[in-house]
């Protein structure tokens, strides 16, 4: 790298110092963190970074021009794909949330079992009134990208119930001091009104302090430059058991309690790929073009040569040589680098997949003819997603948690969502993470009827699961199959015994469809309750 390089790198890294609060003042994050303000000033800068190369591409050098041609800058922005794919794959398919009883299933009270009802209802209906499943999406790259993402929960009984994901660069928290499962203090900015006149710029900031197991919470209202405009809370204490907030930390070993960014891992690939492309594409450039060249000719005659189709060359050679050997020719590079090159983008390409586990499937797309294949190709970012939801599946459930918690204390603010009282009942909360990976429908199918037929599997069930029926539907569609059987049974006898003597003409078919009914019906309750 040459000094002039350096010092364009050194110029575009003191421009992002210096703007990377210019959405939050520098005033408001330094005046909420206490005893380690420069550490958290410094992280938030380099989290600003990037998300700089998530949105612009990682920065790389050009190659040396000598002036003759503008080279090439095209950022091919590879981490920020990577990322959007892996977000996608974990909650493209949103997450099973229910709220489940704890305990003893069969000493639940008929009581507990509609808390339960209303719960969960609740629960779906809030999520869904918040547009959860989208922004969970968008909250998961933002957690990739800054290391972290806050959900918060907000009661309000004009607006009630509101969850906010938050990315890293909006908030800073604090945690009890040997246990970081609890937060003692949290402090969010955001931005209501964006401007780039500081002083129509307004910032709202919320803040929470867990104090002697009482939740404090103050509101205020600031301009683009820190100044203070309105106090929209004041300083007072909620009815809540916990600061309602949820802290998602991407990553990261045992004591690296903020996480790490998937960017930090990425960009060094991502910058050597777009090096060797745009130098590649500046090659193609100065080669597509071949040059033309001339021996022994007269210098008038080559003047304005028209490269046009067709076009005729009136040359003449010089007159003034001994023994001249006049030429025309065309100089055209083979590039011969070619393939060594698309060898070195793909292993560069391969590393940064490895890196996230994302399987690149370009190459074997034509192979896969079955889930069973697709999910082999797919295991280790499986596997990865798995990994993830051990944190995410904790902190999910104790958003959920939050918003029943926040319902028993604020039943004014669920009115809107349900007309039922929350009862204080004894409950858990399941989390069930999905992934889009399409199964071998057909062959389970099979599975399925041959535990059917070996009676270890009821036909209710088969038809519940794979077409979609309700009890009352599959009860219908059982007694169909038993009068078609029976009319089947019956024809096939019908010119031995004579029609007078078939069940239907003495009037025993109904009982019989009953009966066979009222057979499978017992069968089936046996195999459930084994």
């Amino acid at each position: 790298m040459s000094s002039e390089e350096a010092k364009v790198i050194e110029a575009e890294n003191s421009t992002e110092v210096l703007t990377a609060f210019n959405r939050i003042p520098y005033a408001l994050i330094n005046a909420e963190t206490s005893g380690a303000a420069k550490d958290t000033l410094d992280e938030l800068t380099q989290i600003c970074k990037y998300y700089k190369v998530y949105k612009k591409g990682a920065s790389f050098t050009v190659e040396g021009t000598n002036g003759d041609y503008v080279p090439a800058k095209l950022n091919y922005k590879m981490a920020a794909s990577l990322i959007n794919k892996e977000a996608r794959f974990l909650f493209a398919e949103p997450p099973d949330i229910t709220v489940e009883p704890k305990g003893d299933v069969g000493k639940i009270t008929e009581d507990a079992k509609n808390a339960l009802t209303v719960m969960n209802d609740l629960v779906k209906t809030v999520l869904d009134k918040n547009n959860f499943e989208e922004a969970l999406i968008k909250a998961a790259k933002d957690c990739f990208i800054g290391k972290r993402v806050a959900g918060l929960v907000n009661f309000n009984e004009e607006d009630g119930v509101t969850i906010t994901f938050l990315p890293s660069t909006q908030f800073i928290y604090d945690t009890k001091v040997g246990n970081p499962n609890i937060i003692t203090k949290f402090v969010c900015f955001i931005i209501v009104k964006d401007s780039i006149t500081l002083s129509e710029k307004r910032i709202f900031k919320k803040k929470f302090e867990l104090v002697d197991d009482v939740v404090y919470l103050e509101e205020v209202l600031y301009d683009g430059a820190g100044k203070e405009l309105e106090v929209v809370t004041e300083y007072q204490e909620t009815l809540m058991p916990m600061i309602p907030v949820s802290i998602f930390i991407n990553d990261g070993l045992s004591g690296e309690d903020k996480g790490e960014s998937e960017i930090e891992i990425l960009q060094d690939d991502e910058s050597w790929y777009s090096k060797l492309s745009n130098a590649d594409i500046d090659a193609q450039r100065k080669s597509m073009n071949p040059t033309k060249y001339t021996v022994d000719m007269e210098s008038n005659s080559t003047k304005g040569l028209s490269t046009a189709a067709g076009a005729f060359w009136d040359l003449g050679s010089d007159q003034n040589l001994d023994n001249a050997h006049p030429q025309v020719g065309l100089l055209e590079p083979s590039m011969n680098y070619s393939t060594s090159l698309d060898t070195t983008l793909k292993r560069v390409k391969k590393s940064a997949y490895n890196q996230v586990d994302m399987p690149d499937i370009e190459e074997v797309q034509a192979t896969i003819t079955s889930g069973k294949a697709l999910k082999a190709i797919y295991w280790p970012l499986i596997v990865r997603c798995k990994e993830k939801m051990k944190m995410w599946g904790p902190q999910l459930r104790n958003m959920v948690d939050i918003i029943l918690q926040g319902a028993m204390v604020y039943p004014n603010c669920i009115e809107k969502y349900t007309d039922d009282v929350i009862s204080p009942v004894a409950y858990e909360v399941s989390i069930v993470g999905n992934l889009p990976i399409p199964e071998d429908e057909i062959e389970e199918k099979n599975m399925d009827l041959s535990e059917v037929e070996s009676k270890t599997m009821s036909r209710k069930a088969y038809m519940k699961k794979w077409r979609g029926l309700t009890d009352d539907e599959v009860q219908e569609e059982l007694e169909q199959i038993a009068l078609e059987r029976q009319l089947i049974e019956d024809s096939s006898f019908a010119g031995t015994i004579g029609i007078d003597k078939l069940p239907y003409g003495g009037g025993t078919g109904k009982e019989v469809v009953e009966g066979e009914i009222k057979e499978e019906s017992e069968e089936m309750e046996i195999i459930e309750n084994d």
